[in-house]
């Protein structure tokens, strides 16, 4: 039998048709990143003595179909022995996912006992599978609650020094040409339109030359050369770095757009070992990528290359697309983990942002895990690109500017 360490649990798998999952499950990363969790009705076992037999298919019945309808068709989830269900969600990480079980755990606990009490809420985080055990630890139920109410009044934050931030917020250099250019950056939440708790933060660096203000849209960063990329790029990932999780399982990642020019390169990977303050483990937990500008000239196979290099460096790998039709032509073949259409620069007004967002999303639909209309500009949007097909939308928020200048 295994040894739990300090604040862990074991919890015994009697459930003969486990296996095949504990078997998937122990060989993923979803483990790591706390988006492997045991919900238990244990609280309304014992509450119902002598009856739990009587009763014992109601409640596992009624808990399937809150578990049907909170996941999506990609997570899964398995009844392990009488009182516990094991969850593994790929869509969410953290307490992003957690928040999802609990919620279903509540509904339940509401239906069958009248009340969902924070001591009769038990779910456990799953840290490591030993043959018919899981080791767990304990989850606060006070703790994701506390977080899914701050996310309903203000979005997370991550509690970062201004000093800190001031020093790589914004920061410029010489371009090429000989102009300089200043790179400052913003935070946009990725909200779970789903269930409503930010999933990612994203970072939304605004370039811009020094002289004259104007600001060079990321569509028309093919213009720049590979030098000026990689500047903007290895500043995207200093400030993101800041944000980076310390701990995947509880803290939503980053997600950091860069070059797919720069990424294509062995200098430009070598920027994701040798972000300071992070350690490649933290960048491969908590780091995530958004190629910005793969276009209809790069050749295929060469996406699917570099795709497949940078996801063994981070937690993963999406891709932004161009509205319009054949989107997805650009990408052919490549597995990404999620698609991003950004919206802010089209200026649509939403008469017409509705019938752009239905469009896209048809296009994608099922293309990867995440579909993402960032860059929206009321939070009512939220809702249009719920309809429209998309699972996670962001607001674009205005680039976090100070005074000072920093040489990047």
């Amino acid at each position: 039998m295994s040894a739990a360490l300090p604040g862990m649990t074991l919890t015994r798998i009697a459930a003969a048709d486990a296996t095949a999952l504990l078997e998937r499950l122990s060989g993923s990363d979803r483990l790591e990143r706390g988006a492997v969790f045991v919900l238990s009705v244990e609280a309304i076992r014992d509450l119902s003595g002598e009856r739990w037999a009587r009763k014992r298919d109601d409640v596992w019945g009624y808990l399937g179909r809150k578990l049907n309808e909170y996941l999506s068709y990609q997570d899964v989830h398995q009844r392990i022995n009488d009182t516990d269900v094991l969850v593994a969600m790929t869509t969410e990480d953290g307490i992003a996912a957690q928040a999802v079980g609990m919620k279903v755990l509540e509904e339940v606990l509401e239906f069958f006992l009248g009340a969902a009490e924070r001591k009769d809420i038990r779910i456990k985080a799953v840290s490591r599978i030993d043959g018919e055990e899981l080791v767990c630890a304990d989850l606060d139920p006070e703790i994701i609650a506390v977080a899914r109410e701050k996310e309903a009044a203000h979005p997370y934050q991550r509690q970062v020094s201004p000093e800190a931030e001031k020093a790589r917020n914004p920061v410029s250099f010489v371009a090429h040409n000989g102009q300089r250019l200043e790179v400052a950056f913003a935070l946009e939440h990725i909200v779970n339109l789903r269930h409503g708790v930010t999933a990612v933060l994203r970072v939304e660096p605004t370039v811009a030359f020094v002289a004259t203000g104007e600001t060079i849209q990321a569509r028309k960063f093919r213009k720049l050369s590979d030098e000026d990329m990689i500047a903007i790029d290895r500043a995207s990932l200093a400030f993101a770095a800041l944000f980076t999780p310390k701990d995947a399982r509880t803290q939503p990642p980053v997600i950091v757009p860069c070059s797919f020019r720069t990424m294509g390169v062995r200098k430009g990977r070598d920027l994701l070992l040798n972000i300071e303050g992070l350690t490649p483990e933290r960048v491969r937990q908590g780091v995530m990528l958004e190629f910005v500008d793969i276009d209809r000239g790069a050749p295929n196979g060469r996406v699917v290359e570099v795709v497949s290099l940078v996801a063994r460096l981070t937690r993963g790998v999406v891709a932004r697309l161009q509205p319009g039709a054949n989107a997805l032509e650009p990408i052919a073949g490549a597995r990404f983990n999620g698609l991003t259409v950004d919206f802010a620069d089209l200026g649509l007004p939403d008469t017409r942002l509705g019938a752009v967002l239905r469009a896209m999303a048809h296009q994608i639909r099922g293309k990867a895990p995440a579909l993402i209309a960032q860059g929206l500009a009321e939070r009512l949007h939220y809702e249009m690109a719920d309809d429209a097909g998309f699972t996670h939308a962001g607001l674009r928020a205005a680039p976090n500017t100070v005074s000072q200048r920093q040489v990047a």
